[in-house]
């Protein structure tokens, strides 16, 4: 949505992981991993500088000496993420988990120096080479503890689910038959068949305005109550922060939008990836790092009317990366950056699309499939 500063309000609220027989939750790799090829069709994909594939994303090991009745022997593992912020320019925290709404050990910036990630701030000194490995020092007075972690990957449990029988397959990365811009154009997107995805295409110049480059995209059927799948990924984008930094959204009748942004490693304010946006935040900062698939499944009930006027308010349920990060909220009003707009709910008395939004950034999508009826 539009640029504005982070809403600060700190929110203190558990999550809840589904059954590893159901969704499951992060399932992190043991290695390093490679930094790979990202495909697209915009620079924000095919020129990623390569120190951002190597070192942006998670790590986790331990500390390798703590010794004795020790907070840091009691809790020897730990994790870090890496983030960026500009060229070059990196920034870095550690703390006891993934995805938990916890305090940070520490929070500090992060720079190259050749090819080694390096940094020292507060005690804490350490490096991550190109090979995924992370290793420092804590100094705390006369004492210095060590501790050594390893860059992983990890993937939402329904990554790459199929279409269960009588589901509506609204793209599979072949042609954008099941949709349009909202005006009833075509959609002037980008496909990458490498990625079996879409890519937001908006208009970088006056040529491509004229030529009525871009713009939201809606589906050409009308959905009420339903269970949609939706897999996303968003470009590292430096320099680029807040609302102005990967950003999209995935709407509910024309009305009600879980919230696509770059908020790896933030803390998930309302306004912030998985929200429903400027209505709740999610319940936990699930966010995957840049150039990383990851996937929304929302379970949807729309409000109910009666002649015009609303008489029940709508509910949903989503899961972000396999992560319960809204159970069951229930929908007081339209999600909208304007205070204003937020009373608009009409289009949610009748089928209405499922709406992605441009919003000026190189978001890819892929595996989008829905379900009519939001079952039990």
């Amino acid at each position: 949505m539009n640029p504005e500063p982070n809403d600060k309000k700190n929110m203190n609220i558990r999550h809840t992981i589904l059954p590893a027989a159901l969704f499951g939750a992060f399932i992190p790799a043991s290695a390093a991993v490679p930094p790979g090829e990202w495909h697209g069709a915009s620079p924000d994909w095919t020129e990623t500088a390569e120190a951002d594939r190597q070192f942006i994303g998670d790590y986790e090991g331990r500390w390798t000496d703590a010794t004795g009745n020790h907070y840091h022997s009691i809790n020897p593992e730990f994790v870090g993420q890496v983030m960026n912020v500009g060229e070059g320019h990196y920034r870095i925290h550690f703390k006891q988990e993934f995805d938990r709404r916890a305090n940070r050990y520490i929070e500090t910036d992060a720079h190259l120096d050749g090819d080694v990630l390096r940094f020292d701030a507060h005690g804490w000194a350490g490096e991550i080479s190109a090979d995924g490995k992370l290793s420092g020092t804590l100094r705390q007075g006369d004492h210095t503890l060590r501790y050594e972690l390893t860059k992983v990957e990890r993937t939402s449990p329904t990554l790459g689910m199929e279409p269960p029988p009588g589901a509506i397959v609204l793209f599979d990365g072949s042609n954008f038959d099941a949709w349009q811009h909202g005006d009833g154009r075509d959609v002037t997107w980008h496909l990458v068949p490498e990625e079996q995805a879409m890519e937001v295409r908006f208009p970088r110049n006056q040529e491509e305005r004229g030529q009525r480059i871009g713009g939201d995209i809606q589906t050409r059927q009308m959905f009420t109550d339903c269970r949609l799948h939706v897999e996303y990924r968003y470009p590292v984008e430096p320099g680029k922060a807040g609302q102005g930094r990967g950003n999209s959204g995935v709407f509910l009748q024309n009305t009600y939008e879980v919230q696509v942004l770059n908020s790896y490693g933030l803390t998930g304010f309302w306004n912030e990836n998985a929200a429903l946006y400027k209505h709740t935040p999610p319940a936990v900062n699930a966010s995957l790092p840049p150039g990383r698939w990851q996937t929304y499944d929302i379970t949807y009930r729309a409000p109910g009317f009666e002649n015009g006027k609303k008489v029940s308010n709508g509910r949903i349920t989503v899961r972000h990366n396999g992560v319960v990060v809204h159970n069951d909220v229930e929908l007081l009003h339209a999600t909208a950056w304007a205070f204003d707009s937020r009373r608009d709910e009409g289009q949610a008395a009748n089928p209405a699309p499922i709406r992605l939004q441009d919003h000026g950034n190189a978001i890819q999508f892929r595996n989008i499939w829905v379900l009519e009826g939001a079952g039990d």
